[in-house]
């Protein structure tokens, strides 16, 4: 028995010092901007907490989220953009979405020189976020604009999120957006508590435990996994399994959510979009719903959950997948997005659907 015990003790000192040595090396590789991607590797692991941190005080890094895509700092872009737009401008197309839909919406305008394109966007944007921001905006749009609400594959099962920090481990964006869940006939919006990158800076200087309860109580991703004991973060070694631990509690929330079982993302998603159109023909515009179907096999198939409702309800829509077979990896780039010469023929497609 003592000799076991020995053995284990040895054993556990000798994984200790090799998390040492592999923390010092790490640190030295980073200070001295070597190992770019032996660093990267295990800075994946680190804690969403651990990430903020880093990236809050290395504003100037590579890769660094912090202060992308608040919906505050959008709106306030976009109304100082609207107070020097032109009436006489003509058509605008007002776009809410993500990457892919200003992947395939630059070249559709580029096509239609009569058409001006304004753009809101934020990085693998939830349909929640998208939704928000076209409400949000509402003020900076004009009858006869065109209004886009983009509704990306990946980002459905976010609709039960209130940030990305929750759903996306590797790559936590801080920035936030409400969850919408069914009332009655309608959708009652859940709006976050933390809404601009200065009030997420401001919360190391006096943390607020009402947000972190809001977390944790109405965003499905939050938990122990990749919130719990950031401490943690100065062993590599348990960076690489918090890395694996994180990534199969999203995996799961995830299925849990596509299947039904924790919330109701079908109705949802068709309320938003039936209220989408609704508060633009309220305000003279055309609504188009882009329906942007990823590479994912497990992503939710957005033409069959939305067809039924969009053209139950007369909504213009583009579904990429009507165009291009989403399980097919020739037609994608290896970070995920579409070709370039996939999003120009989307263009293409899409130009008819523009045309006055």
């Amino acid at each position: 028995m003592k000799k076991t015990l020995s053995v284990f003790a040895l054993t556990l000192g000798f994984l200790a010092l090799m998390d040492l040595a592999v923390a010092g090396v790490l640190r030295l590789a980073e200070a001295q901007g070597r190992l770019g991607g032996l660093v990267q590797y295990f800075e994946y692991g680190r804690s969403v907490p651990g990430k903020l941190a880093r990236w809050r005080a290395r504003p100037g890094t590579r890769g660094n989220l912090f202060d992308v895509a608040w919906r505050s700092e959008i709106v306030a872009a976009s109304t100082e953009r609207f107070a020097k737009e032109p009436e006489s401008i003509g058509q605008v197309i007002r776009t809410y979405g993500m990457s892919f839909t200003s992947n395939i919406l630059r070249p559709a305008a580029a096509l239609s020189p009569q058409l001006t394109l304004d753009q809101h966007v934020g990085p693998s944007a939830s349909p929640n976020f998208t939704y928000a921001l076209f409400l949000d905006d509402r003020a900076n749009r004009r009858p006869g604009d065109v209004a886009v609400l983009g509704v990306l594959s990946s980002g459905v099962p976010a609709l039960a999120a209130l940030s990305n920090r929750t759903w996306i481990f590797e790559q936590p964006a801080p920035f936030t957006y409400p969850v919408f869940r069914l009332q009655g006939d309608g959708l009652e919006r859940i709006e976050p508590l933390i809404d601009s990158a200065a009030a997420e800076r401001a919360l190391t200087e006096d943390p607020d435990p009402a947000w972190t309860r809001q977390l944790a109580q109405k965003d499905a991703f939050h938990g122990w996994a990749n919130f719990g004991a950031p401490w943690l973060d100065v062993s590599p070694f348990a960076r690489l399994v918090r890395r694996s631990l994180a990534t199969a509690h999203v995996a799961e929330v995830e299925a849990e959510i596509l299947a039904g079982e924790s919330f109701p993302y079908e109705e949802v998603l068709r309320r938003i979009l039936v209220a989408f159109a609704e508060t633009a023909h309220a305000d003279g515009q055309t609504p188009l719903v882009m329906l942007i179907q990823t590479r994912d096999p497990v992503d939710a198939d957005l033409l069959a959950l939305a067809r039924p409702v969009l053209e139950r309800h007369d909504i213009p829509y583009f579904a990429t997948a009507e165009h291009v077979d989403p399980r097919d990896p020739s037609g994608f780039l290896g970070d995920g997005h579409y070709r370039p010469e996939i999003d120009r023929m989307f263009a293409e497609r899409l130009r008819e659907i523009l045309a006055p």
